[in-house]
């Protein structure tokens, strides 16, 4: 055990996590109405209420933030028209890039790998990233959305009652938990320039995931009591509570990585590099291009 955390806080060292979840919470208050945009764009494609997004939004965040944040998002959410492929689209797709771009930085740091990673390589992938986690979350959000549709036509028929419709319908904790869960699992995974294997992501992503939904909860409580002289600025103080709650998240999700980079290399031995955040897609592409025999 004091091996492991000597690792642990050797790789904690590396990725700077203080510094970089301040840098992490600057790029993701730039990057929410940007990726708000993409997302409205998307829901009228997709056939999802606006309203539906607001409903794990709000489990996921603090209330004070929720409070702030929900009635401009749900603006901007409505006012998607379907052109996702919209210069306008395109353009806050890459601004939000920037967030996965600083992501994959720092838990490069805390692997030990990417030195030599250009900034241009480092962005285009990030850019790429950002469409792929994008059409998982619709993805996800889509298939909890239609179980509420089939249970909703099921219950006259099976004569289910309407409880049971309710329940469904108000179990956005699980689904919050699954979702975020999912989301770092597949970031921790696929986006650092590592050779990883999955038993040994799950369990940094797992403890981001309870973490940040117990911050969520906790943050309230903190602004209540220390940070309550902050939110009488009004909007001054919005963005102040708004970027501490974000940088309090940054440290959680980097934390997690440092989890996973100290798990990996205590039970699996040293940690290897890869060229390409891709690597995963060029290993199945050489496999399919093996003679068979």
């Amino acid at each position: 055990m004091k091996r492991f955390f000597k690792i642990f806080f050797h790789h904690f060292n590396d990725a700077e996590v203080g510094n970089s979840a301040v840098i992490l919470a600057w790029y993701s208050l730039l990057s929410i109405f940007p990726a708000v945009i993409v997302v409205g764009n998307l829901l009228p494609l997709l056939g999802i209420d606006a309203r539906t997004i607001l409903t794990y939004l709000q489990t996921a965040v603090p209330e004070d933030i929720y409070k702030t944040l929900a009635p401009a998002i749900l603006s901007f959410l409505q006012r998607g028209n379907g052109g996702l492929l919209s210069i306008g689209a395109v353009v806050a797709l890459w601004s939000t890039s920037q967030v996965a771009a600083a992501f994959q930085r720092t838990v490069n740091q805390s692997y030990g790998v990417g030195k030599n990673q250009s900034a241009i390589t480092n962005r285009l992938f990030s850019f790429l990233w950002m469409i792929l986690v994008i059409m998982i979350m619709a993805a996800i959000i889509v298939f909890f959305t239609l179980g509420q549709v089939v249970v909703k036509q099921l219950t006259p028929i099976l004569h289910l009652g309407q409880n049971v419709f309710d329940v469904v319908s108000s179990l956005k904790w699980p689904v919050t938990f699954v979702m975020l869960f999912l989301l770092l699992l597949l970031l921790y995974y696929f986006l650092p320039n590592a050779r990883l294997k999955w038993r040994y992501v799950w369990v940094g992503a797992l403890s981001a995931t309870v973490a940040w939904l117990l911050l969520s909860q906790l943050f309230s409580l903190y602004v209540d009591y220390f940070a309550r002289s902050v939110t009488t600025y009004k909007t001054v103080g919005s963005v102040i509570v708004i970027m501490m709650w974000l940088d309090f998240s940054g440290i959680v999700i980097l934390t997690g990585a440092v989890l996973n980079a100290s798990v990996q290399e205590y039970f699996g031995g040293a940690i290897t590099e890869t060229r390409q955040s891709f690597h995963w897609l060029t290993s199945v592409w050489k496999r399919k291009q093996k003679p068979q025999h």
